[in-house]
């Protein structure tokens, strides 16, 4: 389940039972990726809202969008927790006749994807592999793939919090519950 000690959910208490009734499943489990927070409750809650305002948060990257950064940043990390989670996310949320685009970028084939969804998958992909190289250039790639600076912003920062979990995830060596695979929900508020 994890490397270090995790509180499960029928002995937690205070604080901790309230975090994990807010970001738990409806069924009353808490994905592995959150209760490795389970030492620091406020951890727990601050990658929680990471996580609602780049992935569920109205803008103008799709949530569908969002998850095919995720597919491309945690295969790249070798993050088989976030790749298998946010795959089948991403299959649930792609309309029916695009379904198997989910498997095909979990597998690293991007030819299903439309220019603009390559280009930020390729960006999303530099990111994580080469961060210092980096250039205006690979902004400029996005812009004639027709984002906006917006968009830009939200797909960095995507990217950018899936470093930041497949990481959590490797390094505390988190591991697929029972049950876990499908497309995170939106973590309640306050």
């Amino acid at each position: 389940m994890s490397y270090i000690e995790i509180v499960p959910e029928a002995e937690a208490t205070g604080e901790l039972a309230d975090l994990y009734r807010r970001f738990g499943n409806g069924d009353g489990t808490v994905d592995n990726v959150l209760k490795v927070h389970s030492l620091n409750p406020p951890s727990l809650e601050a990658h929680c809202a990471l996580y609602a305002q780049s992935m569920h948060r109205p803008g103008p990257v799709s949530r569908a969008e969002r998850e095919m950064v995720g597919v491309a940043v945690s295969r790249a990390n070798g993050c088989g927790y976030c790749l298998e989670h946010h795959a089948v996310g991403l299959e649930r949320l792609l309309p029916e006749d695009r379904r198997s685009v989910a498997g095909a970028l979990k597998r690293g084939d991007a030819s299903g994807l439309s220019a603009r969804e390559a280009a930020m998958v390729a960006y999303s992909e530099k990111l994580t592999r080469e961060p210092a190289s980096m250039s205006r250039g690979d902004v400029e790639a996005l812009r004639a793939a027709g984002l906006s600076d917006r968009e830009i912003l939200d797909v960095c920062q995507a990217a950018a919090y899936f470093a930041y979990a497949n990481r959590i995830v490797l390094g505390l060596g988190a591991s697929l519950g029972e049950g876990e695979g499908g497309t995170g929900q939106w973590p309640a508020e306050g």
